[in-house]
């Protein structure tokens, strides 16, 4: 027996699933994942639950499906914006936070606290990859580099990869009524601080 994905997708089996993916992504960023039922996301695409389930077998590998894609989506604009920006730190951390801005939330704290302990053990595994991929790895790679030239402190990568995401989730929460020049206006003056501390020397 020929597994499914030998089988090539037509362009309308496409254009479905990315509908689905499309409306799914919606709904989980502004409920979460618990309180989205697929009766919920088949009713927002205009189809019947039963085909829903034709393009995803259940509401977690759906979950997972969109948070991959997303996660897709930063690490492409992330490895343009890095490329772009090659060589010099401060540059590069504004320009990642030209990137954050420009999108959609990710809420990694929501998604950490309410929706990772609602997935099974494989589907965090697949999720925590992903995101390390597409997002941590590749900024956290300009603090390594960094701090081998000596440009910074022998401080964890990771740790300020957090760091930065915190902050830019928190500016597009605290001032979400403000426009995009002031948020990077804010951001911009944080990732100074983050370089150049606050405490006169």
């Amino acid at each position: 027996m020929i597994p499914d994905s030998q089988f090539p997708i037509s362009d309308k089996q496409a254009d479905g699933r990315n509908r689905i993916l499309d409306v799914a992504e919606s709904l989980f960023q502004a409920r979460g994942y618990t309180a989205v039922t697929m009766r919920d996301i088949a009713k927002a695409v205009g189809m019947r639950q039963a085909s829903l389930y034709y393009h995803f077998p259940s509401k977690e590998e759906l979950f997972v499906s969109v948070r991959e894609r997303l996660f897709e989506r930063h690490r492409v604009g992330l490895q343009n914006v890095l490329s772009r920006e090659e060589g010099e730190l401060r540059s590069q951390l504004e320009g990642v936070a030209d990137w954050f801005l420009s999108q959609q939330p990710i809420n990694f704290h929501s998604m950490m606290q309410a929706d990772m302990p609602s997935l099974s053990q494989e589907a965090r595994v697949r999720l925590s990859n992903a995101v390390n991929q597409a997002i941590f790895e590749p900024v956290g790679q300009v603090f390594t580099t960094a701090r081998a030239n000596r440009r910074i402190s022998a401080v964890r990568p990771k740790l300020l990869v957090g760091f930065l995401l915190s902050l830019l989730e928190s500016v597009s929460v605290v001032y979400s009524s403000e426009p995009l020049s002031y948020k990077k206006e804010i951001v911009n003056e944080m990732i100074f601080v983050l370089l150049e501390g606050i405490q006169r020397h």
